[in-house]
Formats: structure tokens, C-alpha cells, sequence
């Protein structure tokens, strides 16, 4: 089955191509990601949307594509969902340990993404050297999350087929759609909770009417090298969309002194230094991490849609 008269919609520059339909866009998706179509067509859809960019209807579209894909989870407890798809660049990766720390307030917190940039260092690399559990089986991911109460699940088991979308860009060199949607995804079916990060800035629009269209409770956010958490200097704005409230977190803050412990490379091994010296108590924590944290639990609390933990 061809894509050729999508990729003629789609593949007119930026100024000349125009938007899918959210049934054209899911049907679409649905034969990349079933590998239905050729390689080159798969190259000429990434290669497409990247110039084009994503529409709130088409991303929604992709994501009923994806959603059958997922394993439906369901817990006791609620869920918070971390994406983690880029790493560190500049400073040390903070996602692994704003997981634990959530999951100590009683959440279970699943952290799922990717290792694809072998210069940074991510979220998978942090729990290895750490000894922090990583899903390594699909079947046993409910009973691994509730036991550890907090994991890393690479994409490849929490859905296969997105990853392999992901694993284009090894070849054509750019992120495509399918990066997006990572960050989106949710397999859980009661009360959970997701940071949706963004970098550019035409995405927080685009995501609010994505969740509009998707319903979740989720926390939207610049984040920081792509990661859903805030800078060792700054608290960017949270935007809470609930189901059952609307709530801001507007504050920004900045940590400005930074200890001498964080000077240290940000490689694997001395993230672990630096998180047993955080969590020993003889570094001080990054306080704008300490304030993001407070700042999930107490929304997460208030908008009324799981008793407070």
C-alpha cells in the first residue's frame, strides 16, 4: 500500500503543503509504523512533516495510531510519566532523580525514552550505574513498576514500533514525528499524570489542543536540554491542564550558586557520585529541582483527581 497521495499533501515546503485530517494522519501513521510502505516512503513522510510541522489534528491523529500499540497498564497507584529523549549536554541529568523523588511522595513513576546520542548521557545510562531498576521484558512491566514504585522502561518494550520511527533518524540525520509523539504517550488507563516538554516555542500551543483532544492530566513545560525537568538556575513555568481543573504554576526562579559539586562531568559515573552526595545529604540538592518537585506534588494534589497521597 502506497502513501504517495498523503506525502503529495504533505510534501510541499512549508509555505505550500497543507494539513492532514485527524483520520488521514491516524491511516497514515498506522502504515509507517506497520511498516506497510517502503523506506523511501517512510524517509520522504519524516523528511516531509519535519519541514512542514505538526498540526494539534494531525499529532492527535498519530497518537490514535500509536495508542493501540501501548500496553494498557493499570494500577492502584497513581502513575507520573517522565519522558527522557535527550539527556545531558551541559549539565547533569536530573530526570532519574526527580523520579525517585516522586516516588518516595507515593506516586509510581515510570521513565520511558531512548538512548540515541552517544555525546550525552541519559536517563538509562543514570539508573544502570546507579543500580536503579530498567524494565527489560514488556509482560513483566506492570509487576516491575509496582514493586520498584519507580523505573526506567527504554521505548523499545513500551512500544517497538514508535521506536523503530525513532531509529530513522540514525539514517536521514533529523528528528521526525515520532520524537513528538514519545513525549506524549501514556499506557496507563487510571489516574496517571505526564510532563510534556517542549523546546520550540510554537509547541505550547500546539500541545494544549493536542490534550484537548486527548484528554490528560499533564504538565506542560520548557524543559531543560529537551529533559522534563527544570535547570540547576531556573523554574520554568508549569502549566497544569487537569482533567477536572486548570491549574498555573507561573513562578519563575533562578539558582544562582551553583556548589562546587556540580562542576563535576556529567558522565554516568559522576551523576552517581554527585546524586549519592545529594541524597547523603553532603551536597546541597538543586533547589530548583527541590521546587519543581514540590510544585507536581501540590498541583497533582489539588485538582482533585486522586485523593492526596
Amino acid at each position: 500500500m502506497s502513501i504517495s497521495h498523503y506525502l503529495q499533501q504533505i510534501g510541499r515546503g512549508s509555505k505550500g503543503a497543507s494539513n492532514l485530517k485527524r483520520d488521514d494522519a491516524q491511516t497514515l501513521m498506522s502504515q509507517v509504523l506497520s511498516r506497510s510502505v517502503t523506506d523511501l516512503e517512510i524517509g520522504a513522510f519524516c523528511m516531509a512533516m519535519r519541514i512542514k510541522g505538526e498540526t494539534s489534528d494531525e499529532l492527535a491523529g498519530f497518537y490514535d495510531a500509536v495508542k493501540p500499540l501501548l500496553p494498557p497498564l493499570r494500577f492502584n497507584q497513581p502513575v507520573l510519566l517522565l519522558p527522557s529523549y535527550n539527556g545531558a549536554r551541559k549539565t547533569h541529568l536530573m530526570t532519574p532523580l526527580l523520579a525517585k523523588w516522586m516516588s518516595e511522595l507515593g506516586y509510581l513513576v515510570m521513565v520511558h525514552g531512548t538512548h540515541e546520542d552517544p555525546q550525552r548521557t541519559g536517563s538509562e545510562q543514570v539508573f544502570r550505574e546507579m543500580g536503579w531498576p530498567i524494565v527489560s521484558q514488556r509482560d513483566d512491566l506492570h509487576s516491575f513498576l509496582s514493586l520498584h514504585k519507580f523505573a526506567y522502561c527504554p521505548l523499545e518494550i513500551l512500544c517497538p514500533e514508535l521506536n523503530q520511527l525513532l531509529a530513522v533518524r540514525q539514517v536521514i540525520g533529523v528528528r521526525n514525528s515520532g520524537h513528538i509523539l514519545a513525549k506524549l504517550i501514556n499506557p496507563v488507563l487510571t489516574d496517571s499524570f505526564q510532563i510534556s516538554n517542549y523546546t520550540h516555542p510554537a509547541y505550547p500551543v500546539i500541545i494544549e489542543e493536542f490534550f484537548n483532544l486527548h484528554t490528560a492530566n499533564v504538565v506542560s513545560m520548557r524543559g531543560h536540554e529537551g529533559e522534563p525537568v527544570s535547570s540547576p538556575r531556573r523554574l520554568p513555568e508549569l502549566s497544569f491542564q487537569m482533567q477536572h481543573a486548570e491549574l498555573n504554576w507561573t513562578s519563575e526562579a533562578r539558582y544562582i550558586d551553583t556548589p562546587v559539586e556540580y562542576q563535576l562531568d556529567i558522565d554516568a559515573v559522576c551523576t552517581h557520585q554527585l546524586y549519592d552526595s545529594i541524597l547523603s545529604g553532603a551536597c546541597p540538592a538543586p533547589q530548583t529541582l527541590l521546587w519543581q518537585t514540590q510544585a507536581l506534588h501540590e498541583a497533582f494534589k489539588r485538582s482533585g483527581t486522586i485523593e492526596a497521597i
